[in-house]
């Protein structure tokens, strides 16, 4: 049998984010999706009623 090798240990990595600024955020895009996580929310608490008033 062949003997496996064992990995050397690897130094941590550092990983570094940096902010891009860009010149005006899209308004109509920001306004679709916080729309869509309000709805969602409210469906889910109409569910989550309809399901406490049947059960």
């Amino acid at each position: 049998m062949a003997s496996r090798r064992t990995r050397a240990k690897r130094s941590e990595r550092r990983f570094t984010i940096e902010g891009v600024r860009r010149a005006q955020p899209d308004i109509r895009k920001l306004s679709k999706a916080l729309l869509a996580v309000v709805l969602a929310e409210q469906q889910r608490e109409a569910e989550a009623a309809e399901e406490r008033n049947t059960g």
